[in-house]
Order: structure tokens, then C-alpha cells, then sequence
């Protein structure tokens, strides 16, 4: 009898333990990687789509990732001195309208200022900020130059810095470009001293090169040879500069070269199956 009641209470002990693990709420490390599955699932519609889907799919792929990021931004606020409040606010900023494509399509971001500002203000110390400095410079919004450069300025780390200071030459060389292709969209920007503002991209992209040109950028490519590409971009293919002069084949088979044309008209287009 003796057995059987031990029995018994091992018993209801086990399904105890058992069932206080079940109701054990997800860690914040946890709660973290579901939320990114969800947003990598996002960015695959799973099959090949004809234009006007493919234009559906990006609108509700935007949408979704802005919900997401609300969430990603919630949990960086709800655990701030847990290990994965930057890799949260990192996600909740990940997604770079650089098309740009109108809002009445992919929604608003609602996340980015408030997520822009908790990394300054508290994760701007972080070694794991170098492909976010990176994946914003191909943006346009005013959160991203400020962090820019408050990473060059105040990361303690070599790699981020050089990133950091290469990509906001990279930004503010893109942003000048985008301002020569729509004027009349941003007459705000248009009040700054343009030849000054180009100036100092380049100057940027030079200190890259001389101060951190061993540096290496978030996929290993030394941060010198990034800011020679972007210096040749900034100085020979911006808008108003010369072409320079390509020779190739046409769809004929015919040798050409650009020059070839010089005062005509010309198209280039540059495309991919992508």
C-alpha cells in the first residue's frame, strides 16, 4: 500500500514539474527568433509572379514587415538590458524603402523614429551595428544620416566606424543624386549648399579609404576597396559628368563603343532577371 501511494505522488509530482514548463512564458531570445521567422517568411511569395502580383505582393510584403517591426520595437522596449534589444531594434529598422515606393502602397513605418532612437541613445556602443549602417546609406529617411553619424562618432569598435564613415560618404552622395532626379519633391534639402554637401561625401569616402582602408566591411570586402568603387561613382557617373566609355557588342553582334554616339541621344538600360 505504502508503494502504491509513493507511487502515486512521484506521479502527480512529474505531471507537476511537467505542466509548470508547459506554462513557462517564452524567453525574450525565444520571442526574438519567432518574430524573425515571420519576417523572413515575409520576403518570398514562394512562386514566380506576374507583374501586377508581384506589385501586390510588395505592397502586402511591406505591410507586413511594418507591422512586424511595431512588434520587434515592443520587445526591444519591453526587455531593454536583455542581449536581443539591439538585434530587435536592428529588425524593426531593417527594412529600407529605397525604391522608394509610395506609401499608399506599402503603408507607413511607424517604428523607425522611436527605434532610431533607443539605438542612439543606448545600443550606439554595440560592435553588431556595421550591416545596419551598411543597409541604410541606401535610404532616404533624416534617421538614418543622424545615426550614421553618431556611429562614426561615438563607436568604440574600428570596423563599425569605418563602416559608419563610408557609407554616410555612400548616403550623402545618393541623397544628392535622388535630389538631381526630383527637385520639385524636396525643395527643403534643395536650400543646402550642394557643391559643399558632394565636397564632403567625398571627403568622407577619402577618410575611409586612408584612415580605415584595412577595415573590413559586414561581408569581408576591405573598406578600401568599397570606397574606391564609390569615389570612381562620385566622380565620373553622377549626374552632369561625362560618361565614360564602354565598348561591348550589340544584339547584332556588332562591335560599338559609347563614343561612338556622341552627340546623340542615348538609352542605357541595365536590367536582370531579378
Amino acid at each position: 500500500m505504502r508503494r502504491v501511494a509513493f507511487g502515486i505522488l512521484v506521479l502527480m509530482l512529474y505531471q507537476s514539474a511537467e505542466g509548470g514548463s508547459q506554462d513557462k512564458p517564452p524567453t525574450p531570445a525565444e520571442q526574438f527568433q519567432k518574430l524573425r521567422k515571420e519576417s523572413d517568411q515575409a520576403a518570398s511569395s514562394g512562386k514566380v509572379l506576374t507583374d501586377a502580383e508581384r506589385l501586390k505582393f510588395v505592397g502586402e510584403a511591406y505591410k507586413h514587415r511594418s507591422r512586424l517591426a511595431v512588434e520587434f520595437l515592443k520587445l526591444a522596449e519591453k526587455y531593454p538590458d536583455d542581449p536581443i534589444a539591439v538585434d530587435a531594434l536592428m529588425q524593426a529598422v531593417w527594412q529600407v524603402n529605397g525604391t522608394p515606393w509610395p506609401v499608399e502602397l506599402v503603408g507607413e513605418d511607424t517604428a523607425r523614429a522611436r527605434a532610431f532612437q533607443l539605438i542612439v541613445r543606448d545600443h550606439i556602443r554595440s560592435d553588431k551595428l556595421g550591416p545596419l549602417c551598411q543597409r541604410v546609406s541606401y535610404g532616404f529617411a533624416r534617421e538614418y544620416e543622424t545615426f550614421l553619424r553618431a556611429a562614426m562618432a561615438k563607436s568604440p569598435h574600428k570596423d563599425v566606424q569605418a563602416t559608419a564613415c563610408l557609407y554616410l560618404g555612400h548616403f550623402l552622395h545618393n541623397r544628392l543624386q535622388r535630389l538631381d532626379l526630383c527637385k520639385e519633391h524636396v525643395a527643403g534639402l534643395l536650400k543646402q549648399d550642394r557643391d559643399k554637401a558632394l565636397k564632403e561625401a567625398e571627403a568622407l569616402l577619402e577618410q575611409a579609404a586612408r584612415k580605415y582602408g584595412d577595415a573590413k566591411l559586414p561581408g569581408g570586402e576591405p573598406v578600401a576597396e568599397r570606397a574606391k568603387v564609390e569615389l570612381f561613382e562620385l566622380r565620373h557617373l553622377s549626374v552632369g559628368k561625362e560618361a565614360p566609355d564602354i565598348e561591348a557588342e550589340d544584339q547584332d553582334g556588332k562591335r560599338f563603343k559609347l563614343s561612338d554616339y556622341r552627340g546623340k541621344v542615348v538609352l542605357l538600360d541595365f536590367w536582370s532577371y531579378v
